[in-house]
């Protein structure tokens, strides 16, 4: 009972005295240790002393020049209440990663508390080479590290006992080339260096590698411990990490340090101890950045087929049958494979085809690493339609490529394909045949004799003004323009409701279709059904729209749909269905039943999309 009124009677205070509150702010900033290993860390503290307020924000310190921030802030507050005074403390800790040796000055960093901005002392930090005299790390010979006199405890490391030597962990990032061409890999590796046990490691920040194109590859055996010398020591290696860079530009391009979190086991002096208890500790250790000049590819030599291939490849053209008919599909594949970045590969150089109609190709990537290097193949395939009859020939397939290791071009053929295509099963229409002499009619002679007769004479002197013939005459245009014009009103009204009837009936008329594709949706019937899946795409856009079905090409189609408001997104959906069918139907392996159910749920879709979407002319 007497602790609860000794708190209310506390509250009572604190209301009643505000200014025991109103004291004028210190900012105090220390790095501990002051002099440090290189690739060891420092612990940097900001401390608010004589103020309860709390700032406005968390200081940044972010953009630490020399400096990677690995963890923080972490907080601590502390508040003392003796003899009617108050005292309080708030303190920021971030743990810091210098970067390079030397001298290292951590600016004076603003604080905004109150409205009123205040500044903290530039703290200096010195950086000395791994091995050297002094205390390296902040610990003192035969010694422990003194105790911070604001920092928080919770947060300062807690060793077990001194490292053998300062560096007594590290990482290390290693490139196999530090001159590269664009698109040229360089392989980054990232090795770690331990004179202790590692519990558990992880990525700090996730790496950004500006100007690369990047790829992931798996060491061989990740994580394999391999005893290694060094001029600091004996040490435990690890190759933690492996990544493929391909530089997409000229220049002068840098990769960042990247930092790693570990949890270690360290003995202690104490065997009792250490046998039993194992202490983990977390450090933070960061690599140094790595300088990479990329060279500009030579404009010498370079062929007009060139798109940027970086590497070392291979071309291959085949198509999967010499014989076919008018209008019957062929496959065309076309395969580049070799060491280099697939992903980033143009298409080949195709010949023209005044023979064949070309549909888009459908690309397959597929790509894997191969003693560090990444290797792969890109295949295009393409279905060709013969337009023609007789013996037809695929002329070759041209590829070029920069080699960087001859620092030249090579321009890559492959061998021509010859077909032999015979006349389709539906021939050409028949000429209609042509009348003989005997079935013309004798309309008429060059001759005609002189009808001996006694016919009348007519009565030359009548006029043919006032007659009925020229009132005839004259009155045949006007009254044939009037016929017409009411022909034509007629026939524009009869077309405008015919064009209203089959846009209202152009959801029934397709949701018709699609049920008729439905019942084709086997393997033995695909062509069937993507013919009709197809057709039920585009009649139902023509009868929403009032276009024959006929002229909707691709071009068409999206013109027409984006004059009708019509979004991309939906737009492309459409146009992506369309060549689905377009591809199924022609190839020349029958589609898997999945495949098929995906395209009419889409197709679906499509359709109810469209729906709400046109707009009126």
């Amino acid at each position: 009972m007497r602790l609860r009124r000794l708190l209310c009677a506390g509250a009572l205070a604190l209301v009643l005295c505000p200014g025991a509150f109103a004291q004028e702010a210190e900012i105090r900033a220390t790095a501990e240790p002051s002099r440090v290993a290189e690739g060891e860390e420092v612990q940097y503290s900001i401390q608010i002393l004589g103020s309860s307020q709390q700032p406005d924000e968390p200081p940044d310190v972010s953009q630490l020049p020399g400096f990677v921030v690995a963890a923080g802030p972490s907080v601590y507050s502390q508040f003392q209440w003796v003899n009617g005074r108050t005292t309080s403390s708030r303190t920021y800790t971030w743990t810091l990663l210098p970067q390079g040796k030397g001298a290292h000055s951590i600016p004076p960093i603003a604080v905004l508390l109150g409205g009123k901005v205040y500044r903290t002392p530039v703290v200096r930090v010195d950086v000395v080479e791994a091995g050297a005299g002094g205390s390296p790390g902040g610990t003192p010979p035969g010694g422990s590290r003194p105790p911070s006199s604001f920092g928080d405890p919770r947060t300062r490391r807690r060793l077990a006992t001194p490292p053998d030597t300062p560096a007594s962990l590290f990482v290390e990032a290693w490139v196999d080339k530090t001159q590269a061409y664009p698109g040229e890999q360089v392989t980054l590796v990232y090795r770690v260096y331990t004179q202790y046990e590692i519990v558990q490691m992880s990525l700090n920040d996730q790496p950004t590698y500006q100007g690369f194109w990047v790829e992931d590859i798996k060491p061989d055996e990740k994580y394999e411990a391999k005893p290694v010398s060094r001029k600091e020591g004996a040490f435990t290696e690890y190759t933690v990490l492996k990544k493929a860079l391909f530089p997409t530009s000229p220049g002068s391009l840098t990769i960042p340090p990247l930092t790693f979190r570990f949890v270690v086991r360290k003995r202690g002096a104490d065997a009792f101890d250490s046998f039993f208890f194992n202490p983990t500790e977390s450090v933070f250790r960061s690599s140094k950045e790595v300088k990479l000049q990329v060279k500009d590819l030579p404009e010498q030599g370079r062929p007009a087929e060139f798109n940027g291939a970086v590497g070392r490849f291979t071309l291959s053209a085949s198509a999967d049958r010499s014989a076919t008919k008018v209008n019957d599909a062929v496959g065309l594949k076309v395969e580049v494979e070799g060491q280099g970045n697939i992903n980033t590969l143009g298409t080949p150089t195709l010949p023209s085809l005044p023979d064949f109609k070309r549909y888009d190709p459908k690309v397959e990537e597929e790509m894997h690493a191969r003693a560090g290097t990444l290797v792969g193949s890109k295949t295009w395939n393409y279905v060709l339609i013969p337009l023609a009859p007789g013996s037809q020939e695929i002329p070759p397939v041209r590829f070029a490529f920069f080699d960087p290791q001859t620092a030249r071009y090579e321009v890559l053929e492959s061998a021509p394909i010859r077909l032999s295509v015979a006349r389709g099963e539906v021939g050409e229409l028949p000429m209609p045949a042509l009348p003989s002499r005997a079935d013309i009619p004798v309309l008429g002679s060059d001759i005609r004799y002189i009808h001996a007769g006694g016919a009348g004479i007519a009565d030359q002197g009548k006029t043919l003004y006032g007659s009925r013939l020229l009132m005839a005459v004259v009155a045949a245009p006007l009254l044939f323009n009037l016929a017409l014009l009411a022909f034509l009103h007629r026939k524009e009204k009869l077309a405008g409701s015919e064009a209203l009837v089959r846009q209202k009936r152009a959801r029934k008329t397709a949701r018709r279709r699609l049920a008729r594709a439905q019942g084709r949706l086997s393997k033995e019937r695909s062509r069937d059904f993507y013919q009709e899946l197809a057709s039920a795409l585009t009649t139902y856009l023509a009868d929403k729209i009032g276009v024959p079905a006929s002229g909707l090409t691709y071009d068409r189609i999206e013109e027409v749909l984006e004059l009708r408001g019509v979004e991309p997104g939906l737009r492309g959906q459409f146009r992506r269905c369309l060549e689905t069918c377009d591809f199924a139907r022609f190839a020349p392996a029958a589609s898997e039943p999945v495949e098929m159910e995906k395209a009419f749920a889409d197709a679906e879709s499509v359709v109810e999309s469209l729906e709400g979407s046109v707009k009126p002319a």
